[in-house]
C-alpha cells in the first residue's frame, strides 16, 4: 500500500511539471524546424543568462571572492578599466548596469521563445529588439573596445546564430501563413 501511494505522488508531481510546461508551451507540438530553432535559441539564451548572472554575482560579491579565494577582483577591474579608459569605480558601475540590463534582456528573450514555440510572429521583434538592446549596451555604454576585446568569439557567433535563426524562422513562418511556396530557389515543391 505504501508503494502505491508513493507512485501516485510521483505521477502527480510529474504531471504538475508537465502541466506547467503545457501551460506555457501549449498542447500542440510545432513542426521540426520550429523545435530546432526553439531549442537552439533556448541554449543560447540560457548560456547568456547564466553568464550574466554569474558576472553580476562576481561583481556584487567581490569582497567575498577575495576573502575565500584570495583573488583580487578589484585589481582585475582596475587594470581592465584603465585599459578601456575608465576609472575603476566608473567601470564597476557600468558593468553592474550592463549585467542588470543583460539579465532583463535575456529573460525577455526567454519569454519570447514561448511565442516562437507557439508560432506567434510577435516573438521576432521581441527577440531582435532585446538582442539589439544588449548589443547596444555593449557597443555604446561600455564601448566598442570592450566588445572587440572582452566579448569572446563564441559569444559573437552565438549572437549571429540567434539573429540568423530567428530571422530565417520568421521568414519561413510568414511564407507559411501567407500560403506561399517555401522553396528558396523559386521551384515548386
Amino acid at each position: 500500500m505504501g508503494s502505491t501511494q508513493t507512485s501516485k505522488k510521483q505521477r502527480s508531481s510529474e504531471g504538475q511539471g508537465n502541466s506547467l510546461i503545457r501551460f506555457f508551451l501549449g498542447t500542440k507540438d510545432p513542426d521540426a524546424y520550429t523545435k530546432v530553432t526553439f531549442y537552439t535559441l533556448l541554449v543560447i539564451t540560457g548560456l547568456f543568462l547564466v553568464w550574466n548572472i554569474v558576472g553580476y554575482a562576481a561583481l556584487s560579491y567581490q569582497h567575498l571572492i577575495h576573502i575565500h579565494r584570495n583573488v583580487s577582483i578589484d585589481r582585475i577591474f582596475a587594470e581592465r578599466a584603465t585599459a578601456l579608459g575608465y576609472s575603476a569605480e566608473e567601470f564597476s558601475h557600468r558593468l553592474g548596469v550592463l549585467f542588470t540590463m543583460s539579465i532583463v534582456c535575456w529573460l525577455i528573450i526567454l519569454g519570447a521563445l514561448v511565442l516562437l514555440w507557439r508560432k506567434n510572429t510577435l516573438y521576432f521583434p521581441i527577440i531582435i529588439g532585446s538582442a539589439l538592446l544588449y548589443l547596444a549596451m555593449l557597443f555604446f555604454y561600455i564601448g566598442y573596445d570592450y566588445f572587440r576585446t572582452d566579448t569572446s568569439l563564441f559569444d559573437k557567433v552565438a549572437l549571429l546564430v540567434l539573429f540568423v535563426m530567428a530571422g530565417l524562422h520568421f521568414f519561413i513562418l510568414k511564407k507559411e501563413r501567407s500560403g506561399e511556396s517555401l522553396s528558396f530557389f523559386g521551384e515548386d515543391d
